[in-house]
């Protein structure tokens, strides 16, 4: 077997295996998204499933199987639990909902200290009572960018004008329109200046100051149409936990 390896990680999902072991999914800042068996820890230890719980940070003690897709971890101690979070379901949602995202766009032993530096910055952002809604807003735009696909907004995405008057944004064009080549895309986006000003902002802020960006509730919600929008074109797949969050908005719950 190879040598063990030690990595920080947020826990993304987690499966039971038989009845006393656990399948671990877990985004490392070392290694990327590892899925890991952790065995014989259900029982009789079960004071420790805290331990193994969703968007859990903790510190963990693997071995790489190079011939399987499923390594083995033997350690997984948890360094930050997040209690402030588990407690409020707005919270709650919106952390199920950003490691749904990590998980979804991100591949197995593909590391990226960007990512999992914003994923834990913005998990400690909503423990520590920050906007959920800014919160996740300044996430994607911020995961876009890491991801190379972060939209154009300084300047028309086909001929470079650089004037905001009358722009839009083509989610299939990947940045704002302006004016005179709207014809490029009809289904492109109204957007005013508030909100282009405030995804700008994100884009070119250090994460650390972001929470500092205020911003208006019409532009919030026009903010989460477009990145909504952008995200699903990119990803192509239906994010769950948005479907919950939903429901907790019917309900007037958030």
């Amino acid at each position: 077997m190879a040598a063990a390896q030690r990595a920080e990680g947020v826990i993304l999902r987690k499966y039971y295996l038989r009845e006393t072991s656990y399948i671990l999914v877990v985004f490392t800042r070392e290694f990327g998204k590892i899925k890991a068996v952790m065995k014989g820890i259900r029982q009789p230890y079960p004071q420790f499933a805290g331990n193994f719980e969703v968007f859990t940070r903790c510190q963990m003690l693997f071995y790489r199987k190079r011939k399987s897709s499923m390594d083995l971890a033997t350690q997984c101690e948890t360094l930050d639990f997040f209690y402030p979070v588990r407690g409020d379901i707005e919270r709650l949602t919106y952390a199920n909902y950003l490691i749904e995202l990590i998980d979804m766009v991100t591949v197995d032993h593909d590391p990226n200290e960007e990512i999992y530096r914003l994923l834990v910055k913005s998990l400690d952002f909503l423990a520590g009572g920050a906007s959920p809604k800014r919160v996740t807003r300044i996430f994607e735009i911020k995961l876009l960018g890491a991801l190379g696909i972060g939209p154009q907004l300084d300047e028309c995405v086909l001929c470079g004008g650089r004037s905001s008057e009358g722009m839009r944004f083509s989610v299939a064009n990947g940045g704002v329109l302006c004016a005179g080549c709207l014809n490029a895309d009809r289904s492109a986006l109204s957007v005013s200046l508030g909100t282009l000003n405030f995804m700008r902002k994100i884009q070119k802020s250090d994460l650390s100051r972001t929470p500092m960006i205020k911003v208006s509730s019409q532009v919030g919600k026009e903010t989460e149409k477009v990145l909504r929008d952008f995200l699903a074109y990119h990803i192509n797949r239906p994010v769950k936990s948005l479907g919950f969050l939903a429901q907790l908005e019917k309900a007037g719950i958030v």
